[in-house]
């Protein structure tokens, strides 16, 4: 058992608090994580941009696809470069659709297969394209390139001719196609600052993955019997 000054050797001892050193390694400690956290901050919102613009394509994809069945006639989304109201290239996409509407709306009633083929062809010669405004990528957020099979990318250029993805009046697509979106703000590896988005050839079906992926490999035809 510790005698009287003993036991006032150990109460000083606990009593006596932090020394320099400990505190300066304190503040150290938390001068660190104050410089971490604004930037893991600004990573975050930053992958919502990110995100979201993938969200976007995604939709404007999917109201393709409805688009191209909804008018019987094929719906093409553009997906590129465009000039915006202050002369500045920006990234985006928009939809080229026809104005002749679908031929049952237009005669009205039942046909036959000859009179549908005949109506198809006046579309056709009658039709005229038009276009949506282009839809801006969020602030930060690129299309960077596209790829039509596995491991050919072509890169997106400013002044380029924008990618035509074409829907047909069966809800069909004409292709499988991947693009790469990323966030250029972000301070991070590219896998961690990139979203594939890819059409399903197949089902015409889009959805995104993160990080950088590929097309998978085309079947031939032979592989679905005759």
């Amino acid at each position: 058992m510790p005698r009287g000054r003993d036991k006032r050797r150990v109460a000083r001892r606990t009593q006596r608090g932090f020394t320099t050193i400990e505190l300066m390694v304190v503040v150290l400690i938390m001068g660190t994580v104050l410089l971490l956290v604004p930037a893991n901050l600004g990573n975050l919102g930053s992958q919502g941009k990110l995100k979201g613009t993938a969200d976007s394509l995604i939709s404007a994809i999917n109201g393709a696809r409805d688009r191209a069945v909804l008018d019987a006639f094929e719906v093409h989304l553009e997906i590129g470069s465009f000039r915006d109201d202050d002369n500045v290239w920006q990234r985006g996409w928009r939809w080229k659709f026809t104005n002749v509407p679908p031929a049952d709306i237009a005669g009205g009633g039942e046909v036959d297969s000859a009179d549908q083929e005949r109506r198809r062809e006046a579309r056709t010669r009658e039709r005229e394209w038009l276009f949506t405004s282009w839809h801006l990528c969020r602030s930060g957020v690129r299309i960077t390139s596209i790829s039509r099979s596995k491991g050919a990318w072509e890169k997106v250029n400013d002044g380029g001719k924008p990618v035509a993805v074409r829907f047909f009046a069966d809800g069909t697509v004409e292709g499988a196609f991947a693009f790469r979106v990323v966030n250029e703000n972000m301070e991070t590896d590219d896998e961690f600052k990139t979203i594939t988005v890819i059409i399903n050839g197949l089902t015409s079906e889009a959805s995104w993955l993160e990080g950088e992926h590929e097309l998978p490999e085309s079947l031939p035809a032979s592989n679905f019997g005759n």
